[in-house]
C-alpha cells in the first residue's frame, strides 16, 4: 500500500530530520487514517523517540516551541501551519485526582498527566482505537500496525477501542467525542464492546475541561461533515451533554432548519464552493433560533433589525451553544454576519455594505439560506461576489506607491455607513 503521495512533502523532510538526527519517527493517527482512505489529511502529528528538548535542538528554538501541561509536546512551525510533534508515551504510572480538580471527583483511572516516555509499541498501545494507531515512515514508506487490528478495521469500517472501552473512556471522556466523530464523519460503527461502553459513559464527559470541549465544538463546527457528526451525537445520547439546547430542540421546525444550512454550508464546502469558517458555521446553527425568537417563528422569515438588537442576538447565540464557549472573534463575526441577512433577502442597499469586512461571510450564509429555503432567482446579481483580490492586483503598481493613503482610504470605507448600520444594530457592545 504506497500511501506516500497523500503526504505534503514538508511532513516527509521532517520526518527525514528526525531520523537523519538518530531518532525514530512516525507519522501518526488520523493522517496515516486518512491517507489510506485516499483523503488528503488536514493536519499531521508526528510522533518520536526524541524527547521535547531533543526536537527544539533539531529544529532550533526560533521554529520550535514546547507546549501542554497533561501532554507536553513541540509545536514546529512551517510558515503558516502548526506541526505537532510528540514523543511515545506509554501508559503513566499514576492516575487519579490531581490537586485543585473543579469537576467534581473523577473516575477512578482518569489521565491527568501523561507524560511518561515508552517505546512506539507502547505509544500504539496506549491509543484510543485501532484506526488511530497505525504509524506511518514515510522515508521507508511502510506501515505499523501494532495492534493488528488498525489496517482491518478501517476497511470494515469498524470504531474499535484498544483494549477494554469502558476504561480507555474512563481515563478520558473525550474519546466518546471522538469516537462519535468517526461515526459521523466517515459512516464507521462502533464494534459491539465500544457501542456498549459510549452508551454506559456519557456522563463521564462532565469530568472534561471546558475548554478543552470548547475546543472539540470550534474543531466540529469547522469540519465539513459537522452536521453528520452532530446526528451522530444524537443517536447516541451524547448530545445532551455537548450541545443541551439542539438536543431539546432537535425535533422542531427551528432545529432541523438549522440542520439543513449546515449540511449545505457543509456540501459548498466540500464542494470548494467556500473555504471552512467556524463563525459561519455558528450563524447558520442559530439563525433559526434568532428568528424562532425575534421573527416570524417560521424558517426562512427571518426579523426586524432594530436598534440595538445585537444584545438580543449574542444572547440567543450563546443559549444554543452553551454550555460551549465560542471565542469572542468568532462570535462577533457571526453576530454581523446574522444581522445582514435581513438587508441580503430584501434587496436593501444599506450604506456601503458591499464593502465590509464580514459582506463575504454574509453573503455566504445568505446563499446558503437560498439555496435551502428563499429560492429568489435574482439574488446572485443582487449581491455580486466581493473581489478585493482583483481589485489589489489590478491597481498593484498604484498601491506600492500611494499604499498609505490607500490603507487610509479604505479604513474610510470600511467605517462609513455600513458601520453606522451595524453600530446601531450592536450599540454599546464591544466588537
Amino acid at each position: 500500500m504506497n500511501i506516500k503521495k497523500q503526504i505534503a512533502p514538508h511532513i516527509v523532510e521532517t520526518v527525514d530530520r528526525l531520523q537523519s538526527a538518530g531518532y525514530e519517527t512516525y507519522i501518526v493517527g488520523g493522517a496515516v487514517r486518512d491517507s489510506i482512505l485516499n483523503r488528503i489529511p488536514k493536519d499531521y502529528d508526528i510522533s518520536t523517540s526524541a524527547t521535547p528538548n531533543q526536537i527544539c535542538k533539531v529544529f532550533g528554538h526560533r521554529d520550535s516551541m514546547i507546549v501542554g501541561k497533561r501532554f507536553r509536546l513541540v509545536h514546529l512551525r512551517h510558515g503558516h501551519e502548526i506541526i505537532e510533534i510528540s514523543t511515545f508515551r506509554k501508559e503513566p504510572d499514576t492516575k487519579g485526582l490531581p490537586s485543585g480538580h473543579k469537576h467534581g471527583v473523577p473516575p477512578e483511572n482518569m489521565i491527568f498527566r501523561d507524560n511518561v516516555f515508552g517505546t512506539a509499541e507502547e505509544d500504539a498501545w496506549r491509543r484510543d482505537f485501532t484506526v488511530n494507531a497505525l504509524f506511518y515512515d514515510p522515508v521507508a514508506d511502510k506501515i505499523l500496525d501494532y495492534t493488528g487490528l488498525g489496517l482491518d478495521d478501517i476497511k470494515n469500517s469498524i470504531v474499535r477501542a484498544i483494549g477494554d472501552p469502558a476504561l480507555r473512556f474512563e481515563e478520558d471522556p473525550v474519546r466518546i467525542l471522538r469516537a462519535l466523530k468517526l461515526v459521523g464523519q466517515y459512516g464507521f460503527t462502533p464494534d459491539e464492546m465500544t457501542s456498549d461502553a459510549i452508551r454506559m459513559n456519557l456522563t463521564l464527559i462532565t469530568h472534561a475541561s471546558s475548554s478543552r470541549l470548547s475546543l472539540e465544538l470550534e474543531k466540529i463546527l469547522k469540519n465539513p461533515y459537522s452536521d453528520r457528526i452532530i446526528k451522530a451525537f444524537r443517536d447516541y445520547g451524547f448530545l445532551r451533554h455537548f450541545l443541551p439546547f439542539i438536543d431539546a430542540n432537535w425535533e422542531t421546525e427551528a432545529c432541523r432548519y438549522a440542520m439543513a444550512l449546515l449540511t449545505e454550508k457543509n456540501r459548498r464546502l466540500i464542494e470548494g464552493l467556500y473555504r471552512d469558517s467556524i463563525s459561519l458555521a455558528v450563524a447558520a446553527l442559530t439563525i433559526p433560533f434568532v428568528e424562532y425568537e425575534l421573527g416570524e417563528n417560521a424558517p426562512g422569515g427571518l426579523w426586524e433589525n432594530f436598534r440595538g438588537i445585537g444584545w438580543e442576538v449574542k444572547d440567543i447565540i450563546v443559549k444554543v451553544l452553551s454550555p460551549r464557549l465560542i471565542i469572542k472573534r468568532v462570535s462577533a463575526s457571526a453576530l454581523k454576519m446574522l444581522l445582514m441577512q435581513p438587508a441580503f433577502k430584501e434587496g436593501r442597499k444599506i450604506g456601503s455594505l458591499f464593502s465590509h469586512q464580514s459582506y463575504p461571510h454574509g453573503r455566504e450564509l445568505m446563499i446558503i439560506q437560498n439555496e435551502t429555503n428563499w429560492q429568489i432567482p435574482d439574488i446572485l446579481q443582487q449581491w455580486p461576489e466581493q473581489n478585493v483580490r482583483h481589485e489589489r492586483k489590478k491597481h498593484g503598481g498604484d498601491r506600492k506607491k500611494h499604499g498609505r493613503r490607500d490603507r487610509r482610504r479604505d479604513r474610510h470605507r470600511n467605517d462609513g455607513p455600513v458601520h453606522d448600520f451595524i453600530d446601531d444594530l450592536t450599540e454599546g457592545m464591544d466588537l
